[in-house]
């Protein structure tokens, strides 16, 4: 195991901020969830209208689309690597979509959904400074109306 320089953000931490930033996500606690992010942190789900998103007030606008659209049911870890100050971060996504998820019509009763989902974060201390969000979009349309 190569020693962590000690500028760097220690991958037991960065694990512990995306724990409960995840679990944050999943409860649709919104205080949780910006209590993980840095007060200008930029947020990009690639392929979403809008994005990227910064600072707290865009980042609470997009996630009450995204909560509107999205109900998470399971994740399931893939990978996960660490760097300095950053994390890649595979898991398999699976849930209920709605309405007008990332541009397809899953109508207003939903549709189970289950896809890749990639998570790309960069740490400035304890929490997260820069959030990329990769989708398994082929997947996604498929799985639409």
């Amino acid at each position: 195991m190569t020693p962590t320089p000690s500028n760097t953000t220690p991958p037991h931490v960065m694990d512990d901020v995306l724990a409960h930033h995840f679990t944050a996500e999943a409860a649709q606690d919104r205080p949780g969830i910006l209590a993980t992010l840095t007060d200008d942190a930029e947020h990009e789900p690639i392929g979403f209208p809008g994005a990227p998103f910064h600072g707290h007030d865009e980042l609470m606008q997009f996630y009450e689309v995204l909560f509107d659209e999205l109900e998470q049911y399971d994740i399931q870890p893939i990978r996960r690597l660490h760097g300095p100050d950053f994390v890649v971060d595979e898991v398999q996504y699976r849930g209920r979509a709605f309405r007008n998820f990332m541009g397809f019509d899953f109508g207003t009763d939903g549709k189970p959904v289950d896809f890749r989902l990639l998570h790309v974060c960069e740490f400035d201390g304890d929490r997260i400074s820069r959030e990329q969000v990769w989708l398994d979009v082929n997947a996604i349309r498929a799985q639409a109306t």
